[in-house]
């Protein structure tokens, strides 16, 4: 008898699916907002973190560099406080996710190696996502490569963990039922 995620009912593959669908666009709605505050650009993530420096609200600019300027507001440093309300809230909701994530994926015929590498990937990718704003504000503002290296990190798990399930449930044949 073989077991795998494309011998489930039709009931729970559907029931997965749809799942797997809400969680592919929270996480890509989690990057729109992080684009909307960055662009991701280093500079801007600098600015959302570090704030407006003084000497470049000291510098004439052109009208459209200020009325660009003018259009995205001043930008102050983030405070303590501001900073451990983010990581309170998401060191709670992105390893329930990766959890969820990873019990479904454990399900798959997936080589063990791979697995592996998906969940030490996701925990990597977790922990800098976690510390850039913190390693940014407070001790450099270089440590802005953290955030690009967490964001591909955690792009690449979750897309293992969507992808995977989803192939093994509606694409993936079972040879040994014949």
């Amino acid at each position: 008898m073989s077991t795998g995620m494309w011998s489930l009912p039709a009931s729970n593959k559907i029931f997965f699916t749809f799942f797997l669908s809400i969680m592919f666009v929270a996480i890509g709605l989690g990057f729109l907002n992080y684009y909307e505050r960055t662009g991701f650009s280093s500079q801007k993530t600098i600015r959302y973190y570090c704030g407006d420096k003084e000497e470049e609200l000291d510098t004439p600019l052109s009208a459209e560099e200020n009325r660009a300027k003018l259009e995205e507001g001043l930008f102050f440093p983030k405070s303590y406080r501001e900073l451990l309300e983010v990581t309170h809230t998401h060191i709670f909701s992105i390893p329930v996710v990766v959890f969820i994530l990873s019990r479904i994926l454990a399900m798959t015929h997936t080589r063990e190696g791979l697995k592996i590498t998906i969940y030490s990937v996701s925990f990597m990718g977790i922990i800098l996502n976690l510390a850039a704003p913190w390693l940014i504000r407070y001790v450099s503002p270089h440590f802005v490569i953290t955030f690009t290296i967490s964001n591909i990190l955690l792009i690449l798990s979750f897309g293992a963990y969507i992808f995977i399930p989803l192939y093994e449930m509606w694409f993936k044949i079972d040879h040994s039922a014949a």
